[in-house]
């Protein structure tokens, strides 16, 4: 991938965080799982297993979208840069 693709990945992916439906979701998402986590039964293991993959998928998605971001602002810099040199 180029610096460029790299850069405009990033700015797509800090678009999508800041998406007010995206946010709505994530956290809607999130308070479900929560909420399901607090109901189930004590001695329900499975349950509660598949609950917490839930929640860290859910953060995953979140952190590969900052990854992007922080991957496009470097990307972006290293640009930067390189048009300092030929200026």
């Amino acid at each position: 991938m180029t610096e460029l693709e790299e850069v405009k990945r990033g700015e797509e992916a800090d678009r999508v965080l800041k998406n007010p439906l995206f946010i709505d979701a994530v956290d809607n998402v999130r308070e479900s799982i929560v909420n399901s986590m607090s109901q189930s039964a004590f001695g329900d293991a499975q349950t509660h297993n598949r609950l917490v993959i839930a929640l860290q998928l859910l953060e995953q998605i979140e952190k590969r979208l900052k990854d992007h971001i922080a991957t496009g602002k470097m990307a972006a810099l290293k640009t930067e840069d390189k048009f300092k040199f030929f200026k």
